[in-house]
């Protein structure tokens, strides 16, 4: 695929702090990227600068193959959605959507309202205001006026975070869809990496105003490559291991057969390792129940070493959960296991 947006050395500072150190990031056409990272990383800055609602204080962006770090954000033709939708409350819904398309001719600008209104389900919204919408409807409208210039580029900061759980996860089953169909590339601003793998082609890691870390999302769940990456994936726990005489290393759970370079490091057990495995390689792990939760359709278990506080967390049946303090034995797919660096 060709390259839609490049984005080189760009930075940024509020004062004296850094917001963003030389960030080099490039999109492809129709693809779709999500910024993950802490509050304060700088991933909205970046999506700011991209549209043109802030100066960068060096780097250039290319956009189509033309450079726009120059121009206006008026100027770029690219499409914005962010967390505050800021509908027009005395427009209709029909009228929100035409705000964008007035240049185009009346049959023209009709049939672009009328796809739109049908590709987000909101046909038998179309002469409502938006004090009459629901929050997620609110946020279809507008996404719906966002795409309604057919713009190549659109960025969407935090768009659904302020949405209840149940409609934030049905947009976000609808939404990858709709954004393939209309072929629009998107970088997409999220702190949440459930949501950033649900949407994106790739996820693009952040921290302190630099990127550490860009892979698809199977990669980077079972290629982390650090701690700071896999506790922003919702893996809270890494184990010490040291290497043992036989080319594998010792950990706190036992012996495992995981060759590495390194003499001493950490090692990541993702909750689920022993759920998706191909079950052609398993190792054994022993330790202690420490607690438990219900996290549907499993359980998450925290197993404790049985010397030291090394711990680690497996999902499994709730009905086969053993009580707190006693010694539990699992298996684990040895193909799910991760060497990872210090954060």
């Amino acid at each position: 695929m060709s390259q839609l947006l490049v984005l080189t050395h760009i930075s940024h500072t509020y004062g004296h702090v850094a917001a963003l150190t030389k960030c080099s990031l490039t999109l492809n056409h129709a693809e779709r990227i999500a910024l993950i990272g802490p509050s304060g990383c700088g991933k909205s800055t970046l999506l700011r600068i991209i549209a043109g609602l802030e100066s960068g204080h060096g780097g250039r962006i290319s956009y189509n193959g033309t450079d726009i770090t120059p121009l206006p954000a008026y100027r770029r033709h690219i499409g914005l959605m962010f967390q505050e939708h800021a509908l027009f409350p005395h427009m209709t819904v029909t009228q929100n959507i035409a705000y964008g398309i007035v240049h185009l001719s009346a049959t023209a600008r009709q049939q672009r309202i009328d796809d739109l209104l049908t590709l987000v389900g909101l046909r038998h919204c179309a002469q409502r205001y938006p004090a009459q919408l629901s929050g997620g409807e609110r946020q279809r409208v507008a996404l719906a006026r966002s795409l309604a210039p057919s713009p190549r580029l659109l960025l969407l900061d935090e768009p659904f975070a302020a949405l209840d759980r149940s409609v934030r996860d049905h947009l976000l089953a609808e939404v990858p869809a709709l954004l393939a169909r209309e072929q629009v590339a998107t970088i997409y601003v999220t702190h949440d990496a459930n949501e950033a793998c649900q949407i994106a082609n790739r996820v693009v890691v952040m921290r302190a105003g630099q990127i550490v870390r860009d892979a698809d999302p199977a990669t980077l769940y079972q290629q982390p490559q650090s701690e700071f990456v896999a506790q922003l994936l919702g893996i809270r726990y890494s184990v010490p291991y040291t290497p043992n005489d036989n080319g594998g290393v010792h950990t706190p759970f036992g012996d495992i057969p995981l060759a590495t370079p390194n003499t001493t490091g950490r090692l990541i057990i993702p909750p689920d390792a022993g759920i998706y495995t191909d079950n052609t390689h398993t190792v054994t792990l022993t330790g202690i129940v420490v607690s438990h939760y219900f996290r549907a359709p499993w359980a998450r278990v925290t197993i404790g070493a049985v010397a030291g506080d090394a711990r680690f967390e497996y999902d499994m049946p709730q009905a086969h959960v053993p009580a707190i303090g006693s010694q539990m034995t699992i298996a684990v797919g040895l193909e799910r296991l991760s060497i990872v660096a210090h954060s």
